[in-house]
Formats: C-alpha cells, sequence, structure tokens
C-alpha cells in the first residue's frame, strides 16, 4: 500500500470514529464504504476487519443486530481462513480484539449494556477461533477468562437501581455464571477466585434477606469451597482472614437452622486462620494486635447469641496473644489495638485510654465474659475477669 493510501485509510477510520460517537450512521457507512474498497484494494485484510466491525457496531446501533452480527461473522470467517503460521494472522487477532473492546467501551459508554456484552462475547470468538487451531494455547484460555471478567464488569456496573425479587435474583444468577466461567478457565488465579467467591456471597445475602438459609447454606458452602483454592496463593494476612470470615458465616447460617454442631465446627475453623496469623512471625504485631481486637469483638457477638463455648475459644485466643505481648514493642499499633493491650495486662489508665466509650464497652464485653466462665465452671477464672471489668469501670468513674 502507498503511504498515501495508508493515510487516507487512517484519516478515514479516524472520522468514521468521531461520526460513530456523534451518532452519525449514516455518513459513517459512507465513509467505511470507501474504505472498505480501499482495503480490497491493496489487500490489507487487517483493515478491511477493522471496517467490517466498525459497520457491524453501527448496524447494531441502529436496531439492525442481525446485519452487525453478519458483518461480525465476516470480519471473524476472514480470520478463520488465516493461516495461524503467517504474521498476516498475528495482526489479524490484534485488530479483532482491540477492536471489539474498543465498540464494546463504546457502548458501555452509551449505557448500551447488551451491545457491549456482544462485542465482548465476539472478542471470545477470536480466541475460540485460536483454541480451534491450537488447543494447547493457554495464552487464548487467559484472553478469554479476562473477557468473561469485563463482562461481570459491565453488568456489576450497571447494576439497576430497583428491582423486584426475581429480576435482582436472576441479575445476580448472571453475574454469578459468568465469575464461574471465568474461574473454571484460571481457577488458581486469586482475581477469578475473589470475582467467584463474591458473586457467590451477593446471592448468599439475597437469601438471608428472605430468611431462606437453606438456599444461602449451599452457596456458603460454595464459598467456602472457592476459597480453599487460595490455600497455595496467601499473599498476604488479608486472604487469611478473608478464608477465616466465609467460616464464620456459614456457622451462623447453621446455627440459624438449628444445627449448633455444624456451627461450632464452622466457627472452631475459622479461628484456625487467626491463628496462623498470630503465629507467623511475618505479620506485624500492629496487625495481629488488631486481629485480637476483633476476636474481642467476635466473642462479644457469640456471647449475644448465647454461643458460649465458640465465644470462650475466640476470647481466648485474643487473650492468649495479648498476655504474652510486650508492651514496648506496641509503639506501631492502633490507638485501639494499644488500648485493648493495655487493659488486658493491667496497665490501663485514663491518660493512655481516651476513648472512655470504649473502655466502658470493653468492661461490658469481661462482664459477659465472666459469666460464660462461670456457666463452663471455670469459676476462677470468672472471678479474674470481674475484677478486670470492675476494674476499668473504676478507672472510668
Amino acid at each position: 500500500m502507498s503511504r498515501q493510501a495508508e493515510d487516507l485509510l487512517v484519516r478515514t477510520l479516524n472520522d468514521v470514529s468521531s461520526l460513530f460517537g456523534k451518532e452519525r450512521y449514516k455518513k459513517a457507512l459512507e465513509k467505511l464504504d470507501k474504505a472498505e474498497k480501499l482495503a480490497e484494494k491493496t489487500k490489507r485484510t487487517d483493515i478491511l476487519c477493522r471496517v467490517l466491525l466498525q459497520k457491524g457496531a453501527i448496524m447494531t446501533a441502529m436496531g439492525k443486530p442481525e446485519e452487525g452480527q453478519d458483518l461480525y461473522d465476516k470480519a471473524l470467517d476472514i480470520f478463520r481462513t488465516s493461516d495461524l503460521n503467517e504474521p498476516e494472522s498475528s495482526v489479524l487477532k490484534s485488530t479483532l480484539s482491540n477492536t471489539f473492546s474498543e465498540l464494546a467501551r463504546h457502548f458501555k459508554m452509551t449505557d448500551s449494556i447488551e451491545n457491549a456484552e456482544k462485542c465482548y462475547m465476539n472478542e471470545i470468538k477470536v480466541y475460540e477461533i485460536l483454541l480451534e487451531k491450537d488447543p494447547e494455547d493457554e495464552d487464548s484460555n487467559l484472553e478469554i477468562a479476562r473477557i468473561f471478567k469485563a463482562i461481570g464488569d459491565l453488568y456489576e456496573y450497571f447494576k439497576p437501581e430497583e428491582m423486584d425479587p426475581e429480576t435482582e435474583r436472576q441479575y445476580y444468577k448472571k453475574i454469578l455464571d459468568i465469575r464461574e466461567k471465568a474461574f473454571e478457565l484460571l481457577p488458581d488465579s486469586e482475581t477469578y477466585i475473589y470475582g467467584l467467591a463474591n458473586a457467590l456471597r451477593n446471592l448468599v445475602d439475597y437469601y438471608i434477606i428472605r430468611q431462606d438459609y437453606e438456599s444461602a447454606i449451599q452457596l456458603q458452602e460454595r464459598v467456602v469451597e472457592v476459597m480453599e483454592e487460595l490455600i497455595d496463593l496467601l499473599a498476604n494476612w488479608k486472604d487469611l482472614k478473608a478464608k477465616s470470615n466465609t467460616y464464620d458465616k456459614l456457622g451462623s447460617l447453621y446455627a440459624e437452622i438449628g444445627k449448633e454442631e455444624l456451627a461450632q465446627e464452622q466457627y472452631s475453623k475459622a479461628l484456625e486462620y487467626y491463628e496462623m496469623i498470630f503465629d507467623d512471625e511475618l505479620w506485624p504485631l500492629s496487625v495481629k494486635a488488631m486481629l485480637a481486637s476483633e476476636l474481642m469483638e467476635r466473642g462479644k457477638t457469640l456471647l449475644l447469641s448465647k454461643k458460649y463455648e465458640s465465644a470462650k475459644d475466640s476470647m481466648d485466643m485474643a487473650l492468649d496473644f495479648l498476655e504474652g505481648v510486650d508492651k514496648e514493642e506496641l509503639e506501631d499499633s492502633t490507638k485501639e489495638s494499644l488500648d485493648l493491650t493495655y487493659v488486658f495486662l493491667g496497665e490501663g489508665d485514663k491518660e493512655e485510654s481516651e476513648d472512655s466509650g470504649y473502655l466502658s464497652e470493653l468492661a461490658g464485653i469481661f462482664r459477659e465474659y465472666a459469666k460464660t466462665l462461670s456457666d463452663l465452671n471455670r469459676n476462677e477464672d470468672a472471678e479474674e475477669f470481674t475484677a478486670k471489668s470492675e476494674k476499668i469501670l473504676g478507672k472510668l468513674a
């Protein structure tokens, strides 16, 4: 192709993009017709494919989706018949993939979610063609997973403001199906593990609100299963805590239907991940002190739910950690964690613990914990925590 002809094509395609954005479809099609003839004449199949895709998008935007898909398919057929070993095939792949992505973004900006999804689904066809020719092409699976993630993100971005219950269920189910497809392609990717887990959680919460605990449990069990895929991907303590949370939630759901033994098993499993954090020198003391504070809050919640054994386990773990902490090592800890630890160490005072509301709440926790210990016939320990509660209240008086 001569430099002059190439410059003309580039200008024409730039003009088309501008006209498309302004919804001047007739004028854009006129320019694309000229570009198509020039691309055919100069045998530039990559530009021809781009022209066909832009034509297809315009026909779709004009309310002619079947004609639009015919043009998409025509470009895909050109790619399908290309020689995979030729450099031209690589150029065609990039042109098709990038153009479909570009068109999807355009439709997203114009709030046309269905047309955007259609562009993404056609982009997937590009990589399916590559897999037909080379089933061992791992890069194509990576790209397909990426596109499914983009479709899931698209639907989450356009979440309807108002939905009746069935529409809401179908909405979350659609996102779940999309996230599942990405996860199946890359089950070892943290991105797709969390994506699927979050999609499942949306449906879990949907059923919890409607007190359909059996359905919620089935899905939460799946969340636990998915999060277990992180066992070899623990990049930080937050992953461990996220896994702990999945067991806690499953435990609370079992409790809702009266399966107390199963609930206790899940609560105990949740604590294992806190213990992993406390036992690992990799994580800073400030993080551990913060988590110990959370464990006390967790224990308080379990107490109010009359889950005495689980409450005891949670609080005992926090105590075991905090009682072995050196006060001088807490300089970088959060204010709240410092208050909590000082109180446990018997060193809290008004100067160090300015948040009296927080400490008053701690006193209440200790008092409830003392009752729990008493119920478990741990009278000596119960007396100790009753004294701790009274000591804090005395300082606050």
